[in-house]
């Protein structure tokens, strides 16, 4: 029996000893491996960025933390043009986030042209958790398509040719006139405040009305799909956008989370946004399946060739089978969203500023009228792209007011930018709000809407002419479409939208704002809204 306690002692001590070893070992392992991660954190957040970082000595802004200063900036990308006024700089501006990493500001034609032109797919992507954010809302279609951009590109292209694209001007001025007969019952509808009914001034939110005729002109185009939003003041299509794209505070502050946070985490987070952004995405995609399942069905019934739906951007794309359904839903998404929010977003500042510049507006009806008789009156693509003043006044505001004031690329390996060595993982802002107001490019005024920068005069003849390049020396003067292989696809169909909308609406129309005093603020989480909406007072002009 003794021995028997014996061994079971021995047994019991070895165990306890051993134990304790197991215990002593990962206390030192733990203890090891949080000793370790202290010094990673405080080397990257305090090492590396101040003592050992290449970028730590190019000019950087007054002030911490910038990046988030700029995220809630009043008005949106205030502050990137005003560090192109005043920080004197070779193409890049450098400012830290909160993590004190890295961003750099591009700023002059050689810095733009390194990341938009030379090496744009081989160094450069969108940040996998803005791609994966925006994607929630317009999938991976060509926008935030990386590795397969050059496949999407090219199978689109045909498609965003000029001649296909001035084959749709009939339906844009078609759209235009149901707009125009809407807005007239509109101010039929809602007088203004101390007019008299024979005055015939009403009241119009134009934001609404924009997203309304930009969305009925990109659903037949791109879809074969008629949403008829302008004559149905309640269209489920028109309110799902209404409710991602709202302009709010809640919304920059929600993009910020996302864009800073893995989805998998962001999504979960009990915030009312995930649900509505879920909702409305959620019914958008099953309308495009259902529409692609439509048009599957139509051409397999009518046997119709690629000939036949040149112009049938939708149908094209699925007799191409370059797409599976899925890429096509994403291409969908992506033509709905982006292709609608650009124009919509310039005309609802077109008109703001020829609020702001009456005389300006007054000209533009005389020269509208002049080339077209009527709105009834048929156009052509070369009746509006030959108008001067019309195209000075659309050039001058997409270059004020670009859709997406702001846009990000990250370096995938070391890289050159305007001759400066950029570590792999540097933040690069391309900021079109700011380059296309820069000193650098457009003089002391380049704050003033003068669409005379983009018009010719013969010092002849006195005769005026379009011109495409506004003065500038380079085209990265102006980047509201940017530039290169990635530049946006649908560029000249935005701009023969906002030639249509805007010829319509001055052609009819005079208007004003409703409050002469109120202050319009620019917001907006992804694109550039006026957060107030944009009241105006219409009165319809006789004889068009």
């Amino acid at each position: 029996m003794i021995p028997f306690l014996a061994v079971t002692l021995a047994e019991t001590l070895l165990l306890h000893h051993s134990a304790f070893i197991d215990a002593s070992f990962r206390t030192i392992g733990l203890g090891t491996a949080a000793l370790n991660l202290s010094l990673l954190v405080i080397y990257n957040l305090f090492i590396w960025p101040f003592l050992f970082n290449p970028l730590r000595h190019l000019p950087h802004p007054p002030g911490k933390f910038n990046a988030g200063r700029v995220i809630f900036d009043s008005p949106r990308e205030r502050l990137p043009l005003e560090w192109i006024k005043t920080v004197p700089n070779d193409g890049l501006i450098h400012f830290r986030d909160l993590l004190n990493r890295s961003q750099l500001l591009a700023t002059n034609h050689q810095a733009l042209f390194d990341v938009m032109g030379t090496n744009t797919y081989d160094d450069f992507e969108k940040p996998i958790r803005a791609r994966q954010f925006l994607a929630r809302i317009i999938g991976y279609g060509l926008i935030l398509a990386e590795s397969d951009h050059r496949r999407q590109r090219k199978a689109l292209t045909p498609w965003f040719h000029m001649k296909n694209i001035r084959a749709f001007y009939t339906l844009m001025w078609d759209k235009t006139n149901q707009l125009l007969e809407t807005l007239q019952e509109e101010i039929r509808l809602h007088p203004m405040e101390g007019a008299s009914p024979e005055s015939g001034w009403g009241k119009v939110e134009m934001c609404v009305w924009a997203s309304r005729l930009t969305l009925d002109i990109i659903g037949p185009a791109a879809m074969g799909r008629d949403f008829r939003s302008i004559q149905n003041t309640e269209n489920k299509v028109a309110d799902s956008f209404l409710a991602i794209l709202e302009p709010t505070k809640e919304k920059m502050a929600f993009l910020a989370i996302n864009f800073l946070l893995p989805q998998w985490f962001a999504r979960r987070i009990p915030w009312r946004l995930n649900k509505v952004i879920d909702n409305e995405v959620g019914y958008l995609r099953d309308l495009c399946k259902d529409i692609i399942h439509g048009k599957r069905a139509a051409i397999t019934a009518t046997k119709a060739t690629a000939t036949e739906l040149k112009t049938d951007i939708l149908g094209s794309m699925m007799l191409s089978g370059d797409f599976t359904d899925d890429e096509l839903v994403d291409q969908m998404l992506t033509f709905l969203a982006a292709g609608h929010e650009t124009t919509a977003s310039a005309l609802t500042w077109t008109c703001y500023l020829l609020t702001l510049h009456p005389e300006i507006q007054d000209q533009l009806r005389a020269e509208v009228r002049a080339a077209i008789p009527s709105s009834a009156h048929p156009v052509t693509s070369s009746d509006l792209e030959s108008l001067p003043l019309l195209n000075g006044v659309c050039q001058e505001v997409l270059r004020l007011y670009p859709t997406v004031p702001s846009t990000i690329r990250e370096a995938v390996r070391d890289t050159t930018v305007a001759g400066k060595h950029v570590p792999k993982g540097t933040k690069i802002i391309l900021c079109p709000y700011a380059i296309n107001r820069s000193p650098e490019f457009w003089g002391s005024d380049g704050d003033s809407f003068r669409p005379e920068r983009w018009i010719d005069t013969d010092p002849v003849t006195g005769a005026k002419s379009v011109n495409n390049h506004g003065g500038a020396s380079t085209n990265y003067a102006m980047i509201t479409f940017l530039h290169g292989q990635r530049a946006c696809i649908g560029k000249d169909f935005a701009r023969a939208e906002l030639r249509c909308a805007v010829a319509g609406v001055v052609g009819r129309f005079v208007f004003m704002m409703q409050d002469p005093k109120q202050e319009i603020h620019i917001a907006g989480a992804v694109t550039m809204k006026p957060v107030e909406g944009m009241h105006l007072a219409m009165r319809a002009v006789g004889g068009w």
